[in-house]
């Protein structure tokens, strides 16, 4: 019997079931170094040196530039490819704001565009969407899916617009076996606390683009780091006292931290990819549930996120998700800050907000535009943690009990609106 019917229940062990980051001694050691160090670095040396290149060398990229957040390492790369009000970026309608929040700011025009069965952008929509306006194509890999790379950058290569990746979900994933991050000219992550290399915050810009690396330095990095590095006769050394008036440096203390979890990732994402792998065989007999689609990918599972079909089950998914709670899976989430970004004030209605964009107005249906498989995505997605060390192997079983429980329920009829 279900739990929700008062049956007993799945898991009785208290939450939280998922903790992260793990906070170990090695990490503990790693901050407490750094606080011996320096809590403030204004060039490229320490521990930010030291983590830009082994980042750097991971990616194949020849340079690499720490931020105080993801959405800086992201506004830095529109920084440096010089973007402004006359240009259009193509984004992913579902996906977090941040990705396209900073080209608000810069005043240029994000269009929206649809997306694929995994909340990624949808190459076929995609290519209805270039225009002579548009600059960029930014993709993020939503939950750690790589999304389809090979079609997107024929794109972009064929119409000879830029390809920006938002990896902030995907550290170490690969498409094809190539990591994301090297597809196109540059490439942003998040070091937020819940991300797969974390320093609590911090964000990290990778590129092979001179331009683009001196120009988001300028961004948010004045003063001795600029003028350290940036070539007396390049044309903006003049601005290397100042930079671009911005500061966005992050703290050695993150950067710390993150070096030390980033020597876990590749043994992270191996096991992983085994809990999801028991995620797809578990799920993916139910008609009512679309398992993610991970053909030519490697995903770095961010998290597992599948879809719930009601029309098909018979029940809405909220009361799905409640029976799952009632038998104890208190880690089941449905994501509501991942989700169709277009509808929200900023993209909206901008110049209510910042007056110097009231005159900011999109082309008709472009930035505005509706996205029905972004809204079908939002509505039917359910998250589930994907944890990372083999200890959690019975936690991870409890957990698809439960789930197949519910599911085998569902089927029998035994739960109903």
């Amino acid at each position: 019997m279900l739990a929700l019917h008062g049956g007993p229940a799945v898991l009785s062990q208290p939450g939280p079931h998922f903790v992260w980051p793990v906070i170990t001694e090695q990490t503990r050691q790693a901050v407490n170094h750094q606080l011996d160090r320096t809590v403030s670095i204004y060039d490229r040396s320490g521990i930010f040196k030291e983590f830009e290149d082994d980042f750097a060398r991971y990616q194949g990229a020849q340079y690499a530039l720490v931020t105080n957040s993801g959405t800086s390492a992201l506004f830095g790369i529109y920084e440096g490819l010089g973007l402004g009000p006359e240009d259009e970026v193509i984004c992913a309608d579902y996906s977090f704001f941040a990705t396209s929040g900073p080209l608000i700011y810069l005043g240029v025009r994000p269009v929206f565009c649809d997306v694929d069965q995994n909340g990624n952008l949808d190459p076929d929509d995609l290519a209805l969407l270039v225009s002579p306006r548009t600059r960029a194509v930014v993709v993020t890999h939503m939950w750690g899916v790589p999304c389809e790379m090979d079609r997107i950058g024929e794109i972009c290569a064929r119409n000879g617009i830029a390809l920006i990746e938002d990896c902030s979900h995907a550290h170490g994933a690969r498409f094809k076996g190539r990591l994301v991050g090297t597809f196109g000219v540059a490439s942003a992550w998040s070091l937020q606390a819940q991300k797969l290399v974390t320093g609590g915050e911090g964000g990290i810009i990778t590129t092979s683009d001179q331009e683009i690396y001196v120009r988001a330095q300028l961004q948010g990095q004045y003063n001795k780091r600029c003028r350290e590095e940036i070539d007396k006769d390049h044309p903006l050394y003049g601005y290397a006292l100042t930079g671009f008036g911005l500061k966005l440096r992050a703290h050695p203390l993150a950067i710390a931290m993150a070096a030390e979890q980033f020597g876990n990732l590749d043994r992270w994402i191996a096991q992983k990819s085994e809990f999801a792998a028991r995620f797809d065989t578990a799920l993916g007999e139910y008609e009512f549930i679309s398992i993610p689609r991970t053909q030519d990918t490697s995903p770095s599972w961010y998290a597992y996120t599948f879809r719930f079909d009601p029309a098909i089950a018979g029940i809405d998914r909220d009361l799905f998700v409640k029976a799952l709670y009632a038998e104890g899976l208190r880690e089941i989430d449905i994501p509501n800050s991942m989700r169709p970004v277009s509808d929200l004030a900023l993209f909206s209605d901008p110049g209510r907000a910042m007056p110097r964009l009231r005159h900011f107005a999109a082309p008709e249906g472009r930035m505005n535009r509706s996205n029905p498989k972004s809204r079908e995505y939002w509505a039917s997605a359910i998250k589930l943690p994907v944890w990372a060390f083999p200890e959690d192997d019975g936690l991870v079983g409890k957990y698809i009990e439960g789930l197949t429980k519910v599911c085998d329920a569902i089927r029998a009829g035994q739960l109903r609106n």
